[in-house]
């Protein structure tokens, strides 16, 4: 609940709500944890940046045109992912929307990396704090 806040607010701020969805299933699948483990978060965060690459890259080359490409970026995303031993479906949504918004390289960082550091930060914090 407060990454959730926490993240639609950073959104709300910055206009960048599209990316919202994927960062609420992740959120979801948080609850406080003292046996927290930071591989687990590494995973996460590494997936999510994984998955907003693959969709800046079909960007970048111009397939970015329809949902067809961005389902087959969001496929080949989910099988580097498990190739890599580093799955988070919740994560290929980041490719999926990016390919459809026509994401920037800036997206990798704003709003993908800072909005998994938020959940998996505040995560860590709860954790901690049980």
């Amino acid at each position: 609940m407060v990454s959730t806040t926490l993240v639609a607010l950073i959104t709300v701020e910055t206009h960048v709500a599209f990316i919202l969805p994927p960062f609420i299933a992740t959120a979801a699948t948080k609850i406080p944890d003292p046996a927290w483990r930071l591989h687990r978060s590494i995973v996460v965060i590494t997936s999510y940046l994984l998955s907003a690459t693959v969709g800046v890259v079909f960007v970048l080359l111009h397939l970015d045109q329809g949902i067809l490409m961005a389902v087959l970026a969001s496929t080949l995303a989910y099988g580097i992912e498990l190739i890599l031993n580093i799955e988070h479906p919740p994560s290929i949504l980041a490719t999926f929307l990016g390919i459809l918004e026509r994401a920037s390289p800036t997206y990798i960082l704003h709003p993908v990396l800072a909005g998994i550091v938020v959940i998996e930060g505040v995560n860590y914090l709860l954790s901690r704090a049980i």
